[in-house]
């Protein structure tokens, strides 16, 4: 790995993959780092960092921005993952979901891509998923999402997709992630409806990053699915992260998606099988309870 390029490194896994690029960097000096975003620079001015403030929509602008830095590596971490969102405003999630990719397979100077992608491609009938399993998405995001994983796999570059789900971390100026998001409201006293019957692999930002630059080293190409190693409901999941901040779990009341009232279908039963990233990566996906063990001084 010698040139990387981050598209959407102000978000949470943008942070977190250029902080683990800058440790590779570190010891392997030939190592050169472009990271860009529409958003202003969240690292700090210490860190020493080649950040480009761009617009990722328009073609112009990220063709001129790979053409001149010629990367052997793309990570593409920009996307638009309000699953709501993309129900209300489908012209923004067709642009950063399929439009930005489209744009990116048109540019032939760099030499393989690594794109992001997320459990929401399937209709969470039976899960979780397996890499070989029939897509078919329920909501809006994941139809986006799917279409383009399609515009990778019938291009003829060279590329990994990596399905993940239910992010969690933190990071300068990022949304809040289903984690913090409950963390902030509990230690505020709020009472919150958390839903029993959807079921997902929460992912440790973090962790996540640190297995997909692994994978981008192999000759792997294809669907990857990298996740967390626990298989919780979302309430499951509320309950372990009140006690481990020692969080009045009282507050979280259970309720079931039909109450809920959701913008967006979502899949039920989803997440993601691991059992292939376990024998390819050296990477271990940890659960739960170890990635809030790193987020304890949040």
């Amino acid at each position: 790995m010698r040139r990387v390029l981050v598209t959407g490194a102000a978000g949470l896994l943008g942070q977190y993959l250029v902080n683990f690029l800058r440790s590779v960097e570190a010891v392997h000096k030939d190592i050169s780092i472009l990271a860009v975003d529409k958003a202003n620079n969240p690292f700090e001015s210490s860190f020493e960092l080649d950040y480009l403030q761009a617009d990722l929509i328009s073609f112009d602008s990220i063709k001129s921005t790979i053409d001149n830095f010629k990367p052997d590596f793309i990570f593409n971490c920009a996307a638009y993952t309000d699953v709501d969102g993309c129900e209300k405003n489908k012209q923004l999630a067709d642009a950063l979901n399929v439009r930005l990719v489209k744009n990116l397979l048109e540019i032939h100077s760099f030499k393989k891509i690594i794109h992001f992608s997320t459990d929401y491609v399937f209709n969470g009938l039976n899960g979780p998923y397996s890499e070989e399993d029939d897509t078919d998405p329920v909501g809006y995001y994941g139809l986006t999402k799917l279409q383009s994983e399609r515009l990778l796999q019938n291009s003829r570059r060279y590329f990994l997709i990596i399905r993940t789900n239910v992010l969690y971390g933190t990071g300068k100026n990022v949304r809040p992630n289903f984690i913090t998001w409950m963390i902030d409201n509990l230690r505020k006293n709020k009472n919150l409806q958390i839903i029993t019957d959807q079921f997902n692999n929460p992912t440790y930002a973090g962790n996540l990053a640190q297995a997909a630059i692994e994978a981008a080293q192999t000759d792997y190409t294809g669907v990857l699915h990298i996740a967390g190693a626990d298989y919780l409901s979302r309430y499951q999941i509320a309950l372990k992260t009140a006690v481990h901040f020692n969080l009045n779990s009282e507050l979280i009341e259970p309720i079931r998606t039909q109450k809920l009232g959701q913008e967006a279908r979502r899949p039920l039963f989803g997440g993601l099988k691991i059992d292939k990233a376990k024998n390819l990566l050296k990477t271990r996906l940890i659960g739960l309870n170890e990635g809030l063990k790193l987020m304890d001084n949040y």
